[in-house]
């Protein structure tokens, strides 16, 4: 880990509903610890920081959601002559981009860690600012937001699970420290990030989220807007996710369950009228459906920058093919992910068609600044999965699929239908490419042909560990 660290709070100046002192800070990104925390309002401005700083286009704002890992799951036709796109096509990673990108993401990750437990250290070392419900609030979010960088760490530079729980794998940094961590296996690796997740489940129990949904207690601007922070019930779905690439289905369903049973309540399934193309602002995002999202400001650029099919040229163009979108999707038309992720018509580029991806687009509201981090669709396709009997599992499994305008599958065409689901569920939210690793599949749905299938080797898995940071391994 760089030894350049220090607390993150230049940060982008913005406002969430007309909040505007959510993100109160002062124009220097250095401020000595003693002053950061000497207050409740400076524990508030460090932990907003690392909110928005997730949102750097290393990590969450364009790598790990839309662009890098996405590329590693074949989800755009990359252009040959994009030849740093087009290599990690290939799982190629020793070229100087791909190196950097990686590079890039770990260090950024880390980074963001070692702030995260700068802000731990001061809520025991300066607990007597905080009051005992923010004190369980700022502790809470800090401790699952360690736990989720070092899980996405993991499922990029870890081994593959299933086949190799017990080979080394990268540090956890638990502590505010300078001097290197000794690697753990990854199972000992995992457990740590269960840990961090347990602890902040206990101490979120108290939550706002849980009396007044997701829009918090708006009496307080720091407990308002609860989806946009690491709230219980997205510490839960965490939960179930690390459960369920761990392999331990029984916890998994547990966890999975608990968030089912207040969905309906606080996150409804999309109503399909408002993500028509046709409607003003079309919820692209299915918003209602969002346990944890980020707010980025600088959304738009995501979409000008890689998916303007009208602005760019094919070579700097993430882009699917039309026929690649249409097999994946199986041609159902009236499914609301493809109605409202991809552009009705297509784009002809060098003879061939192709989908313009529309998700990241729209017009200037908070529906166009959302990018989205765990979804309640994600808890029905685990339960689908983790159900011992397949007939209990494929209720969860059609819920879903009538919620996205389709009809119920018969028991029997589950198991081969949880991964098509996997494909269409998630795309552009950079999940499937970890779904990949933790199923250990190695072949999977070509970006160039619709019948065809690109080969996996289980070790194109395993990002290599940037050059600068072996010597702490």
């Amino acid at each position: 880990m760089r030894k350049c660290i220090y607390i993150i709070l230049t940060v982008l100046a913005f406002t969430l509903y007309g909040c505007s002192d959510w993100l109160d800070v002062k124009p220097s990104d250095r401020v000595s610890e003693e002053n950061a925390f000497s207050t409740l309002s400076g524990f508030k401005k460090a932990l907003n920081g690392v909110y928005v700083e997730l949102n750097q286009n290393e990590l969450y704002g364009r790598s790990l959601t839309c662009e890098f890992v996405e590329i590693l799951a074949q989800r755009y036709a990359i252009d040959q002559e994009a030849s740093g796109n087009y290599l990690l096509t290939q799982y190629n990673y020793i070229g100087s981009d791909a190196k950097g990108r990686i590079s890039s993401i770990w260090s950024k990750a880390y980074n963001l860690i070692a702030n995260t437990n700068l802000i731990l250290k001061n809520c025991e070392e300066n607990r007597s600012v905080l009051p005992d419900d923010h004190y369980c609030l700022v502790k809470g979010e800090g401790l699952a937001l360690r736990a989720m960088l070092h899980f996405d760490l993991f499922r990029l530079f870890g081994p593959v699970y299933g086949k190799d729980s017990a080979l080394t794998s990268i540090p956890y940094y638990k502590e505010f420290v300078l001097e290197v961590k000794p690697s753990l296996v990854g199972n000992e690796f995992i457990q740590e990030v269960i840990n961090d997740l347990l602890q902040a489940e206990e101490l979120l129990q108290h939550d706002p989220i849980i009396e007044y949904g997701p829009q918090g207690d708006r009496l307080d601007n720091f407990k308002s807007d609860r989806n946009l922070r690491l709230n219980y019930y997205a510490v839960q779905a965490l939960l179930a996710r690390v459960y369920m690439y761990r392999g331990d289905k029984v916890k998994a369903l547990e966890y999975a369950k608990k968030v089912i049973t207040i969905q309906k309540k606080w996150f409804p399934w999309v109503d399909p009228m408002t993500i028509a193309a046709s409607s003003e602002n079309p919820d692209r995002m299915f918003s209602s459906e969002l346990l944890f999202a980020l707010q980025n400001l600088n959304r738009s650029s995501i979409f000008t920058s890689l998916f303007d099919g009208d602005n760019l040229k094919l070579t700097a163009l993430l882009v699917p093919r039309e026929d690649v979108v249409n097999e994946v999707f199986e041609n159902e038309k009236q499914d609301y992910r493809l109605i409202s992720g991809f552009a009705s018509s297509s784009v002809e580029l060098g003879g061939v068609n192709y989908k313009v991806f529309n998700k990241y687009h729209g017009k200037d509201s908070l529906l166009s600044q959302v990018i989205p981090m765990i979804r309640v669709s994600e808890m029905y396709m685990i339960a689908a999965e983790a159900e011992p009997k397949v007939a209990d599992g494929v209720v969860y499994f059609n819920e879903l699929r009538n919620n996205r305008g389709l009809e119920s599958i018969p028991d029997r065409w589950m198991s081969f239908m949880l991964d098509e689901e996997w494909c269409r569920e998630f795309y552009g939210e950079g999940q499937l490419f970890f779904f990949y690793k933790r199923k250990m599949k190695t072949s999977v749905q070509s970006a160039y042909d619709r019948y065809g299938m690109t080969s996996v080797n289980l070790k194109n898995y395993v990002l290599p560990i940037p050059d600068g940071e072996l010597q702490y391994n």
